[in-house]
């Protein structure tokens, strides 16, 4: 019994685990599957061994229970002749006389019972027992499913438990897969003991798949912002987390790109006068105050002409560099930004001869009446008062020292005012020798006759009228003779014949009714007269006798003037003079044609013409500000503000790809291309070193772009005529030179053979002067030597080479 006891106990443990771990999906599980795979033939016997083995351990108690809960009792069926008398409750059988249990009882002592696991239902029947039922704990206990059974039941621990000496007991998946070498939950997902079950959670960074048991990793990057993406950051996803690739000007700081501030790191990013500002991402420079630039180069900003300066109106601004100063102009006292006039006619009189008067800034010298002021500002000179405007008098000026004099023409006399004249009547002095009747006159007199006399030629007689020569017979106009010897007066048009028919009197033309004839207003003149209208009104152009309205300005837009400076204008034109109203006021040129409505210039557009219009559209938030001109933001240039700016720009060759981001060309780094590559072509020669772009760190002893060319010591005394100084102060004369230092010339002996001829016996020289080279002029002699008496004549030439190159001459 013992033996069997472990096998059903080990077949139990299996069986249950394997139970618990199938509540996921069969496929997903390992330690389900293994289980199941070794153990499914055998759930039926074990249910029957699991049976047997529960009705074998309770026979007493379920036998006493049933024995008392249904005692049997059998009555004998009636007969006509005594039956015989059994023991108990038996019963007598059928086949035979003796007595016994009916057909599914079972004899217990002298009394039929039902066997265990039923009870007794009516006379002979036996009806199962369901232990099963009732409420309170199972007969199997916690954690455990009771199942009923004809005569008996069996208990099988819940999934997740296993039969123990205590009932039903939770198994540990998660230490049984341990120790198994299985896996409870996939991957990397955490297993967690539950009572009757486990449960699988995902470490951070991960979440749980549709199965429930194996964990996804979480993709951060498609989600998380810390690693500023919109600034063009690169978010890295990883297993479980993720990781920031920043840009240039960014540096990874867990978890997120942060901004490096290169001012603080370099100061010295911003050479002369620009100071650094960072910026996300990169850094600019910009110019102290009182500069101006790119912030890469500063120039004085001259604050006297850009207005940038707080200098008082009555200062002189001066420019210096980086800043300004202000200085009051003369005649004012201050520091400059606030100036006071300064009174300087309390000192001296502000040395003016006559007067001082202050004015502001400055201060200025007048002269008394009769004098006017010297050039010099101060002194003061007599003034001819008779030069400007006669000196006031009335009719003559004369001069004097500081004034003036003033006296009357004939006929006058100086008035007591001593400007004025005074006419004097000279009737009143024998009756200004007139013959007749005397009339004073200004500054003179005048003669009259009475009709039919004349005044005479003296204009003082008065004689008998005869004839109209003399002074036209006394007629205003016309002089007629009539026949009978008198004279006749007429007048010409617009005039009548005085009382004393000899003079013309103007007729008033606008006295009648008809006014003239004018429509308006009638203005009489000597002779005639004219037709004037009211104000606000003129004359008609095509009838001189009419008015019409007159509008100032005109009426336009075939506005009619309808009364003065009032026009009737046609709809749409509301405005003074029948102009065309638009609110906003059409600007940049446009003209208001209608109400509202405004004829725009090329390059503009909108309301009162107040909209630039730009053919090609202004980008990256710039904004059309004229005609085809783009305001650009800080950050953008050109037409349509699509370059964009790096500060500072771009060294060595780079370009501005974006805002303040450079694309280096030829292995220039750095955010600004400043970073001098470490490459040369061509390789550095004699022990040099490379230090940049084709450039070498030579050894002391060489020199030269790649350390070709040795160091070499000058000789002293140096060499001449173009010789090399070599090794051990001395020097390798080149041809045609000679001596320590080359300082000597020489001219190479060549022998020529010439034709045969008698020679004659002379000897002669001739030279020649050679101007190339560096050497300067040089002179070099031949000699030409006869031989005499012999056929054979030979030349020996030595001469001198100017030029190196030159192998003779």
């Amino acid at each position: 019994m013992g033996h069997l006891w472990t096998l059903l106990s080990a077949l139990l443990l299996v069986t249950s685990v394997a139970e618990s771990l199938s509540s996921a999906e069969e496929n997903e599980n390992e330690v389900l599957k293994n289980i199941q795979m070794e153990f499914t033939k055998s759930q039926s016997s074990d249910a029957v061994m699991e049976n047997a083995i529960r009705n074998v351990s309770e026979p007493t108690q379920r036998s006493t229970s049933a024995t008392s809960a249904a005692p049997l009792t059998t009555t004998a069926p009636p007969t006509s002749s005594p039956a015989p008398q059994c023991p108990g409750n038996q019963v007598m059988q059928d086949s035979s006389t003796g007595c016994g249990c009916p057909l599914g009882l079972v004899k217990d002592g002298d009394n039929c019972t039902c066997p265990v696991g039923f009870t007794l239902e009516g006379a002979s029947g036996c009806k199962d027992v369901d232990e099963c039922e009732g409420e309170g704990p199972a007969p199997c206990g916690l954690h455990a499913r009771c199942t009923n059974n004809p005569g008996s039941y069996s208990c099988s621990c819940l999934r997740g438990y296993l039969t123990g000496s205590g009932g039903c007991q939770d198994i540990d998946e998660c230490a049984l897969a341990a120790v198994t070498g299985l896996q409870a939950c996939q991957g990397d997902a955490v297993c967690t003991n539950t009572p009757g079950s486990f449960s699988c959670s995902c470490p951070v960074g991960y979440v749980m798949a549709v199965n429930g048991q194996s964990c996804v990793d979480v993709d951060e990057c498609s989600f998380e912002e810390q690693c500023r993406r919109e600034l063009g950051n690169v978010c890295v996803n990883t297993p479980g987390s993720f990781l920031c690739q920043c840009q240039p000007g960014f540096r990874a700081e867990a978890p997120a790109c942060v901004d490096v501030d290169e001012c603080m790191e370099s100061p010295a990013m911003c050479d002369g006068q620009g100071v650094c500002e960072n910026t996300l991402g990169s850094y600019k420079c910009v110019c102290q105050p009182g500069y101006r630039g790119n912030g890469t180069h500063c120039e004085d900003e001259n604050e006297c002409v850009s207005g940038g300066h707080r200098c008082d109106t009555n200062a002189r601004c001066g420019n210096i560099i980086g800043s300004y100063f202000c200085q009051c102009y003369q005649g004012f006292n201050g520091d400059g930004y606030s100036c006071f006039d300064i009174d300087e006619c309390i000192v001296n009189n502000g040395h003016c001869e006559h007067n001082c008067t202050n004015e502001p800034g400055r201060y200025s010298c007048q002269c008394t009446s009769g004098y006017q002021l010297n050039q010099d500002g101060h002194n003061c000179t007599d003034v001819d008062e008779c030069l400007a405007l006669n000196g006031t008098c009335e009719h003559m000026c004369d001069n004097t020292q500081g004034s003036f004099q003033c006296s009357c023409r004939p006929g006058y006399q100086l008035h007591i005012d001593g400007h004025t004249c005074v006419d004097i009547d000279e009737c009143k002095l024998q009756n200004g020798g007139c013959s007749h009747t005397c009339t004073n006159s200004p500054g003179g007199h005048t003669c009259h006759c009475p009709p039919p006399l004349l005044l005479d030629t003296d204009n003082l007689t008065c004689t008998n009228v005869t004839s109209c020569k003399l002074r036209n017979g006394g007629c205003d106009h016309i002089c007629t003779v009539r026949a009978e010897g008198h004279v006749q007066c007429n007048c010409r048009a617009g005039w009548k014949l005085g009382n004393d028919m000899r003079s013309c009197v103007d007729v008033d033309e606008c006295e009648d009714f008809m006014n003239g004839g004018c429509e308006q207003l009638c203005v009489n003149h000597p002779g005639g007269f004219n037709c004037t209208c009211r104000d606000g009104y003129k004359i008609q152009t095509d009838d001189s006798t009419k008015c019409q309205p007159m509008c100032d300005p005109p009426c336009q837009n075939y506005g009619v003037c309808v009364a003065p400076n009032t026009c009737d204008c046609p709809p749409g034109y509301p405005g003074v003079g029948c102009l065309a109203m638009c609110s906003p006021p059409c600007a940049h040129g446009g003209t208001c044609m209608r109400w509202n409505k405004c004829l725009c210039p090329p390059g503009w557009t909108g309301a009162g013409c107040h909209t630039a219009v730009c053919e090609l559209p202004c980008a990256n938030s710039g904004r059309c500000v004229g005609p085809d001109t783009c305001q650009c933001p800080s950050d953008y240039t050109g037409p349509q503000c699509l370059l964009p700016l790096c500060t500072p720009a771009c060294q060595n060759g780079g370009r501005c790809v974006d805002v303040n981001k450079c694309t280096c060309v030829g292995g220039w780094q750095g955010a600004r291309c400043q970073i001098e590559p470490v490459a040369c072509q061509k390789p550095c020669k004699n022990g040099g070193v490379c230090v940049g772009l084709d450039r070498c760190h030579c050894a002391k002893e060489f020199t030269g772009s790649l350390c070709e060319t040795a160091v070499t010591t000058p000789c002293v005394p140096p060499c001449q005529h173009g010789a090399m100084c070599s090794p051990h102060n001395t020097c390798t004369c080149p041809e045609g030179t000679a001596g320590l230092r080359c300082e000597r010339l020489t001219c190479p002996v060549v022998t020529t053979m010439v034709s045969m001829a008698r020679a004659v016996r002379k000897a002669f020289r001739e030279s020649y002067v050679d101007r190339c080279g560096p050497l300067g002029v040089q002179l070099c002699t031949k000699y030409r030597i006869n031989q005499a008496r012999v056929y054979l004549q030979a030349y020996r030439v030595g001469y001198k080479i100017q030029c190196p190159e030159r192998k003779g001459r």
